[in-house]
Parts: structure tokens; C-alpha cells; sequence
């Protein structure tokens, strides 16, 4: 999110308003009751690469996954690997140039699209939508996704898909924001609008009984520090010095800002 306090237009009905979330009050009220339709949101992701291209993960590599990148590290090379909201396919890039080369990328919005299939890497770019995977079962050894699974209406669905496309003892490995800190930040910073944009956010237990539903054994790995995309986020001022450099490594899981997890699909 855009957290600098300034004059705006809502992306959803295009009225100018001052603030620092990405709909004005009344777009954020209309879909308070009830969850935002696909269409609505499939438009809303492609007006934030327009509107905000500083900010948007299409366009720039600023919130990697980086415990999720140690644990690849040990992975078989030859491994079918598949990225959801791959945005503008920074991740699979950096997995080329590790040494993996049965990659896909998919994403959901032109604009992910067309830049994902500029990297240099040889990818196979797939427009898909996360709860509704257009691939056949047992299709892939390894499903990635950061910072997806809380942007979506329907999370169990897309567990369900994601355990249909992995092989029998394949991992979901999953970065995603920790549900009770991000919620105590979104209120504070008065981004009101943070049901529209993350209507899936999970605690660590509820993320594991989630995943334990789905067939997935869970476990946590471990999380060093904050990413540039969280940083950017903490207000200026002596504050965000200490912050950004801050061992959340040694904090319980439940304390950590987001969470990164290998989810082994049972059976």
C-alpha cells in the first residue's frame, strides 16, 4: 500500500480524495458487508501498476521472500516449479539464475503479464486466477506464491487448487502478511480500505489449521528481517532507523510482520 498522506483518486470510481488508502470511504463501505466482485478486483490490481508503479511488485523487486529463497537453495534444480502471482516475475528470474529451468509464472492482470515475459529468464507466462488454476493435477513439484493468498475472496479454494497441482509430497511454499500485527498497522496508519485489498489475512495457527485442512503439513521458517517493501512502510525519523534494523528473528512467530511457510501436501 501507499502509505504517504496525499491527494488521490479512488481506484475503484475515480473521485479524488485525500489520504493514504487506495479507495475513497464510500468504494470502502459499498464492500465493508461482503466480498468485492472478481471483476471489481481484477480492475483494481491492474489500476494500481497505472496509478502506483513505485509501488506495485509488477514492477519492482521490493518485498522478496527471502527465508522462502534459503529453503530453494537446497531444492533439486529439475523440479517442475510454479509461481502464482508472479507480478512482474522478479522471483522466477533470480530461481533462473540459481539453476532452475522448469519454471512457470501466472498472474491474473495484463500488466503482470506483459512485464513477466520481458525477464530475461525463459519462462512459460500463463494468465490464470489463483483460486481457479487452469493446469492439470499432480502438474508441479513446487507451488510458490508471496503476498497472494491474502489478497484473495476465497483462500480455501485456492488451497484446494494449489494441493490438485502439486504432486504427492510437493510443497506450497507461501510468504503472506501476519494477520494481528498488519491489522494493528493498517489501524493505525487510518488505511480503512484494507478488507478491499487483504480479505485474507491469517494468524500462524490459523494459516496452519487452513493448511491442515487442505492435506498440508506446515512448517515455519525462519524470518530474519523486515523486507524493503515493510521499511518503506515505517514512518521517517529516528523511528525507522531502529526498525528496519531490528532482529525480528529472535521475536515468537506469532510477533513476526509476515510469515513464510513450507506446506508439504500430504499423500
Amino acid at each position: 500500500m501507499v502509505v504517504d498522506r496525499s491527494r488521490r483518486t479512488c481506484l475503484l470510481c475515480g473521485a479524488p480524495f485525500t489520504g493514504r488508502a487506495f479507495v475513497c470511504r464510500p468504494c470502502a463501505d459499498r464492500y465493508r458487508s461482503g466480498p468485492i466482485p472478481d471483476g471489481v478486483l481484477r480492475r483494481f490490481y491492474q489500476q494500481v501498476d497505472v496509478e502506483y508503479p513505485e509501488w506495485a511488485n509488477t514492477y519492482g523487486n521490493y518485498n522478496p521472500p527471502r527465508a522462502i529463497l534459503s529453503f530453494l537453495e537446497r531444492l533439486d534444480r529439475n523440479l517442475r516449479v510454479l509461481e502464482i502471482g508472479a507480478g512482474g516475475g522478479f522471483l522466477l528470474e533470480e530461481l533462473w539464475r540459481r539453476g532452475f529451468r522448469r519454471m512457470t509464472g501466472s498472474d491474473i492482470t495484463v500488466t503482470a503479464l506483459l512485464e513477466m515475459s520481458h525477464r530475461d529468464s525463459q519462462l512459460q507466462v500463463v494468465g490464470a486466477d489463483a483460486e481457479s488454476l487452469p493446469f492439470r493435477d499432480q502438474t508441479f513439484d513446487v507451488v510458490i506464491s508471496s503476498d497472494v493468498i491474502e489478497h484473495l475472496v476465497r483462500p480455501d479454494d485456492h488451497l484446494a487448487e494449489v494441493r490438485r497441482v502439486l504432486s504427492p509430497g510437493g510443497q506450497y511454499l507461501l510468504k503472506t502478511p501476519n494477520r494481528r500485527p498488519a491489522e494493528l498497522y493498517y489501524r493505525l496508519r487510518g488505511l480503512y480500505d484494507h478488507h478491499i485489498w487483504h480479505p485474507s489475512m491469517f494468524a500462524p495457527g490459523e494459516l496452519q489449521r487452513a493448511m491442515a485442512r487442505h492435506g498440508f503439513r506446515v512448517s515455519f521458517l525462519p524470518v530474519a528481517e523486515l523486507t524493503a517493501a515493510q521499511i518503506r512502510k515505517i514512518p521517517t525519523g529516528i523511528g525507522k532507523k531502529v526498525l528496519s534494523r531490528a532482529p525480528i528473528g529472535w521475536l515468537p512467530v506469532m510477533l513476526h510482520p509476515h510469515l513464510e511457510v513450507v506446506a508439504t501436501r500430504r499423500g
